[in-house]
């Protein structure tokens, strides 16, 4: 993350690793935020739990901004330099 960052304020854009790092962090996120849920049990359910809403928003990050299949297609595209 830091180098991505460091390359990004030298104003390079580096998008494989931009698109790798926002699947890792979308699947790692969503698997500890359902460990979380299962921990809570039922109560993770409930608006007043911040694990319904840490669960929620783990779900937005694989979607918002491009869907892990998304991010699988660019990083193969630039993978293969097409």
């Amino acid at each position: 993350m830091y180098s991505i960052a460091e390359r990004w304020d030298r104003d390079e854009y580096p998008v494989t690793e931009i698109s790798m790092a926002k699947l890792l962090v979308g699947r790692v996120t969503t698997q500890v935020a359902d460990t979380c849920l299962q921990l809570h049990g039922g109560m993770g359910y409930m608006a007043e739990s911040g694990i319904s809403r840490y669960f929620r928003d783990s779900r937005l990050i694989r979607i918002g901004g491009g869907t892990d299949e998304v991010m699988k297609e660019i990083i193969a595209k630039t993978a293969l330099g097409l």
